[in-house]
């Protein structure tokens, strides 16, 4: 990957769907759209989680993953807010159904526009 690997500027509309069961990394992945101007975040908020992993072996070299205890955090307004509230969608689903629905997700992505 390098500095040609991008989806901006290309006219493409990006979107990201999140819901409450929306945890961990799959909280991480909509904050992180939050930042860009180039994604619309859609669904309900994000479950939470500060996603931050701490990588650990034991002493056979089995290698695995945890939680740890540092927290991904976002600026905003002057201030640094963890991210374990979850990211608010740009624009709100109500009806999780509607997740499921192709049609009605195309007409809420068309109504943006």
């Amino acid at each position: 990957m390098d500095s040609n690997d991008t989806l901006a500027d290309k006219g493409l509309n990006l979107y990201c769907l999140t819901s409450p069961v929306s945890f961990s990394c799959g909280n991480l992945v909509p904050n992180v759209f939050k930042t860009s101007p180039f994604v619309t975040v859609l669904g309900q908020t994000s479950g939470g989680g500060s996603c931050s992993i701490m990588p650990l072996s034991t002493a056979r070299g089995s290698v695995f993953q945890i939680s740890s205890n540092y927290r991904l955090s976002t600026f905003k307004n002057g201030s640094f807010y963890d991210i374990d509230r979850g990211a608010d969608p740009d624009i709100y689903i109500a009806k999780i159904a509607d997740f499921y629905d192709r049609k009605k997700l195309t007409e809420i992505i068309n109504d943006i526009y």
